[in-house]
């Protein structure tokens, strides 16, 4: 009779995580998400009356939606890819309404409500920067209430554009909260993320001690 091999414990699945790599966007759908920087930077340069300002607010989201849909159909979606089109959307975004307060479409203290989420993640920026260099980047994970922040906002900025305040104002206060919603939930991941990959005190990467096996009587 063949001796039955000795049982052991299920191991717990490893966190994904990856380092990045510009090799990934060197392809349609990586140019496509690099073409919003350079709409990021200017767009206060460009946005010189309504009109461009409209225009160009809605390329960098056809630009948005379009380097998603290539990907997708291309199979190029990537990790890189993915964390890079999110921190890009912020930058846009913010730099979009900074623009639109200082040309008088709107009072400054929106943007507080706006970018709540931003506001809770700023503090983690340095942390997250330890995690890049070591690898441990999280995959990129949209919310809805993320995904309602996103909407509210480009509604709201359209509505400014084309003269209906009254949209946007109506909106403040829902997007304030979905904003802060969204930052409460990734800061909560991180939190739980951090448990399960822990660091010591140099920001290595502590060893687990390996399980031994179950003996099978």
């Amino acid at each position: 009779m063949t001796p039955t091999p000795p049982q052991t414990s299920p191991s717990p699945q490893p966190v994904e995580r990856g380092r990045l790599k510009w090799s990934d966007l060197a392809n349609p759908s990586g140019a496509l998400t690099i073409s919003r920087l350079p709409l990021a930077i200017f767009y206060p340069f460009l946005a010189v009356t309504a009109g461009w300002a409209l225009f160009f607010y809605l390329l960098a989201q056809a630009t948005d939606f379009l380097d998603g849909y290539v990907a997708r159909k291309r199979n190029e979606c990537s990790h890189t890819g993915a964390v890079l089109d999110g921190w890009l959307d912020k930058v846009f975004a913010i730099n979009a309404a900074w623009t639109l307060v200082e040309q008088q479409y709107m009072p400054g203290w929106w943007m507080s409500c706006w970018f709540a989420r931003e506001l809770i993640q700023g503090p983690m920026v340095f942390w997250l920067v330890g995690r890049f260099h070591r690898g441990q980047v999280m995959p990129h994970q949209s919310s809805w209430l993320g995904k309602a922040t996103t909407w509210g906002i480009a509604i709201s900025m359209v509505a400014l554009l084309i003269g209906l305040p009254i949209v946007a104002s109506s909106l403040v206060v829902a997007i304030g909260i979905t904003s802060a919603g969204s930052g409460l939930q990734y800061f909560i991941r991180e939190i739980r993320q951090t448990r399960k990959i822990p660091i010591d005190w140099r920001g290595e990467e502590k060893s687990q001690p390996a399980q031994e096996p179950v003996q099978a009587t």
